[in-house]
């Protein structure tokens, strides 16, 4: 072993000492904070990792520089095979730029990726973690992890990032014949659970409006109904809610629904 190569190896560790002890005081220090809510520590903490592994990764290259560019002639010809061999972690990483470049969302956001919906726990440069969301917008307890190459070309539809307030809907379906009783009940059952709280989630619409230079959509709570063959009617329910109790408050109107018909 010639001496330069002494010289990295030594560099190499000082690096790996140096990243290491560098994180650990940081995440201690995020996590002595008094946060205003959890997902923000969980943010810095999943931040300063990857930023410890970025700084790692840049000072590796820096440190062997000499040595990567000789390995380089090479290595030319075994470029194609390589990219055929990690073309996948290649699609990973691109997707992970998406994401970061997007803003599309980040630790504690719910997102709905394709069929896949849950609460974002984690995300590195390869795959993103997530608390699966079921029905009735209840959590499972499972984990979902989902390779970033994803975001490549799905859609990521984001149900909470900068809202206090969303519109949720959700359908039944009654016979043809109660459709015009079941509606009245429905909509009766809708603003009484969102009379607390229709004027706040009505402001909130408007400043989101008036931020993105958009016209205001209506908030009251409203049934749209549409025929589904010869027997049935959906009826589709629109209520505004708070962004993290969309699965309750559906319950909420469902329960007083079904008292009613009963």
């Amino acid at each position: 072993m010639d001496a330069e190569t002494t010289r990295n190896l030594i560099g190499s560790g000082v690096l790996l000492a140096f990243t290491v002890a560098l994180r650990w005081v940081a995440v201690k220090y995020v996590r002595r904070q008094d946060w205003a809510s959890p997902q923000i520590g969980r943010r810095w903490i999943v931040q300063i990792r990857n930023a410890a592994f970025l700084l790692m990764a840049i000072g590796l290259v820096f440190i062997w520089a000499a040595e990567l560019r000789a390995a380089a002639i090479s290595l030319v010809a075994l470029g194609a095979a390589f990219v055929l061999a990690t073309k996948e972690l290649i699609m990973c990483v691109s997707g992970a730029l998406v994401r970061t470049s997007s803003r599309s969302f980040t630790v504690g956001d719910s997102i709905e990726v394709g069929s896949v919906r849950g609460v974002v726990i984690d995300h590195t440069l390869l795959a993103t973690t997530m608390l699966e969301i079921g029905a009735a917008h209840s959590r499972t307890g499972r984990t979902i992890t989902v390779p970033n190459s994803v975001f490549l070309n799905t859609a990521v539809l984001n149900e909470t990032s900068g809202h206090d307030y969303v519109l949720h809907a959700f359908t039944v379906t009654v016979p043809r014949a109660d459709w015009p009783k079941a509606e009245s009940a429905l909509l009766a059952a809708a603003r009484d659970r969102t009379s607390a709280y229709l004027d706040e989630a009505r402001n909130h619409m408007d400043e989101r409006a008036q931020l993105h230079s958009l016209d205001l959509p209506s908030v009251d709570p409203v049934v749209v109904v549409e025929s589904r063959g010869a027997g049935d009617v959906a009826l589709t329910v629109r209520v505004p809610t708070p962004v993290d109790q969309k699965g309750q408050v559906e319950q909420d109107i469902m329960r007083s629904w079904l008292g009613e018909v009963q």
